[in-house]
C-alpha cells in the first residue's frame, strides 16, 4: 500500500524546498563573479614588508563587490599543482594556460621609497613617498588587462624649524601609505576591467552599477557611446573606437551596490549598458552644465519670440558652443 503524504507533510516539504532555493540563490549569484587572486607584491627595498599592502588590496577588491577573492593559501596550492611560481609568472617565464580556478591575477612591485624633509617656513614636514607598479593579468588569455605606476605621498612627521621631522620614521610608517592607497588601486583596477555602466533609466535618473567605495554624491560622469572601431592596417590589431559623449550625470545617492544619478544634460537617449566615465574637477563641470543649460533656455526664449531673428541665430550659436564645450570635458 502506497502512503499518501498528509497536507501537513506536503506543506513541510514545500517549505524545506523553498528554504533550499533561497539559500542556493546567493551562492549561484556569487559563483557568477570572476575570481581574482592577489599574488606577490615584491619589493626592491631591503627589509620592506609588503604583506600588509597585499592584504589591503584584497580587502579593497572585496569591497567593490565585483569579484570572488581567492585566498592566498589556495593560490599557493594551485601554483604548486601546476608547477608554477609567482616569480615565474610575474616575469613572464611560465605559461598561464590552463591555470584553472582564477580569472584574474594581481601582482606588482614596490620600486621606490623616499623620505624627505620639507621647509614650510614656520615648521618642518617629513614627507614619505611610495612608488609601485600594479598589474592585472587575464589568466585565461595571458593578456595584461591593467598596468599602472602608482605614487602615494603623505606627511608622516612634523617638527619646529629647529627639529628633525624625519627622526624616528621607519619603513613601517611608509608601509601605511601603501595600505591607504589600496582603495584607489582597487577602484582603478576594477573600473578598467569592468567599466561603470548604466543599469537602469527611470524618471530622469540613471542607476549605475557601482556604489560605495567607487562613487560619491556630487560626482559628475559623462555617458560615452562607442562608435565604429578602427584597426592597424598592417597588423589588423584593433586600435580603438570613436567615442561620443551623449550626456552628463551627477551622482545624488550612493548605495552599497549601486548609485543613482540625475541626468543633468543629454544629447540623445541614455540607455542601459551605456558606459559612464568619471569627470575631473566637479566645480568646472557644474559651471559648464549651468552655462549650457542657461544658454539653451535663453536661446529657446528668443527663438520662440522670433525664430528668424538675428538674436535667435546668435543664441543658437552661443548655446551650441557652450554645450559642445560641456560634452568635450
Amino acid at each position: 500500500m502506497i502512503a499518501v503524504p498528509s497536507g501537513e507533510e506536503k506543506g513541510m516539504r514545500f517549505l524545506i524546498l523553498m528554504v533550499c532555493v533561497l539559500l542556493a540563490a546567493p551562492l549561484r549569484a556569487e559563483s557568477s563573479k570572476p575570481v581574482i587572486a592577489v599574488g606577490e607584491i615584491t619589493s626592491a627595498i631591503q627589509a620592506f614588508n609588503t604583506m600588509s599592502i597585499q592584504l589591503a588590496i584584497e580587502n579593497a577588491l572585496t569591497k567593490t563587490g565585483k569579484y570572488s577573492i581567492m585566498e592566498r593559501t589556495r593560490l599557493a596550492s594551485l601554483l604548486e599543482e601546476r608547477g608554477l611560481s609567482m616569480s615565474g609568472i610575474t616575469n613572464g617565464n611560465d605559461s598561464m594556460g590552463g591555470f584553472s580556478g582564477v580569472d584574474y591575477l594581481v601582482y606588482g612591485s614596490v620600486s621606490n621609497v623616499t623620505v624627505e624633509q620639507k621647509n614650510l617656513l614656520i615648521m618642518l614636514n617629513c614627507d614619505a613617498t611610495l612608488s609601485m607598479n600594479i598589474r592585472v593579468v587575464d589568466v585565461n588569455s595571458g593578456e595584461i588587462r591593467f598596468s599602472e605606476n602608482i605614487t602615494a605621498q603623505e606627511t608622516v612627521g612634523t617638527s619646529p624649524t629647529d627639529g628633525n621631522p624625519c627622526a624616528g620614521i621607519t619603513l613601517a610608517n611608509v608601509n601605511v601609505i601603501g595600505e591607504q592607497a589600496a582603495d584607489g588601486i582597487a577602484n582603478k583596477m576594477t573600473t578598467a576591467l569592468f567599466p561603470i555602466k548604466v543599469a537602469r533609466v527611470a524618471r530622469g535618473q540613471a542607476y549605475l552599477n557601482y556604489g560605495e567605495g567607487t562613487l560619491q554624491p556630487g560626482e559628475f560622469l559623462s555617458i560615452k557611446v562607442l562608435g565604429e572601431g578602427f584597426v592597424d592596417p598592417d597588423t589588423g590589431e584593433v586600435l580603438g573606437a570613436d567615442e561620443t559623449t551623449t550626456g552628463i550625470l551627477e551622482v545624488v545617492d550612493v548605495r552599497s551596490a549601486f548609485s543613482i544619478a540625475d541626468i543633468v544634460y543629454k544629447e540623445a537617449d541614455i540607455n542601459v549598458g551605456d558606459v559612464a566615465q568619471t569627470l575631473g574637477d566637479g566645480r568646472s563641470v557644474k559651471s559648464a552644465v549651468k552655462r549650457c543649460s542657461s544658454d539653451r533656455a535663453r536661446m529657446r526664449k528668443d527663438c520662440d519670440k522670433n525664430s528668424g531673428s538675428k538674436r535667435c541665430e546668435r543664441g543658437e550659436e552661443k548655446a551650441e558652443k557652450s554645450c559642445a564645450a560641456l560634452l568635450s570635458l
